[in-house]
């Protein structure tokens, strides 16, 4: 899409050019301040607004990896396997120590223990429930932590 001439008033303060009606700001600021507000909105006003970006700031982010749900979805499986490779390992290695201290676990014992992964289980499928009926918040979450922690640096 060919982009249109852009013509500003520029004026000079201290032998710098300043265009006029424009701030600078840090890039730092700008994306907080996006992910901090509903700016959605703004598009209907400010969608052709032409911003002034360095060369290297725009092929930066050009080039920077799309965060897709493949994505996601690939680190939500990875991470589910390692926890359950690692809880298998942690079971393993208590069930060893148990049986070095001569302390054996009866099927009421085993029970609890199946009754409470069980429930851990139910609360968990009931908490992704939950998450898939207010993705919007959820999206609106992990803008605000992502803001966050671009703030703290």
């Amino acid at each position: 899409m060919p982009s249109a001439d852009l013509e500003v008033e520029l004026t000079t303060e201290q032998n710098r050019a300043v265009i006029a009606g424009k701030t600078s700001v840090p890039f730092k600021t700008f994306v907080s301040l996006i992910l901090q507000r509903k700016v959605l909105g703004l598009f209907k006003n400010w969608g052709e607004e032409p911003i002034i970006l360095s060369s290297e700031l725009l092929t930066g982010l050009a080039s920077a990896p799309q965060d897709t749900q493949e994505n996601r979805t690939h680190l939500i499986i990875v991470t589910l396997g390692v926890g359950t490779l690692f809880g298998i390992f942690a079971s393993a290695v208590g069930l060893a120590i148990l049986a070095l201290a001569n302390i054996s676990l009866g099927l009421r014992e085993y029970l609890l223990i199946v009754g409470g992964l069980a429930g851990i289980a139910i609360l968990v499928s009931l908490l992704a429930r939950m998450q898939r009926f207010n993705r919007a918040q959820k999206v609106a979450d992990t803008m605000e932590k992502v803001a966050q922690f671009l703030s703290k640096r």
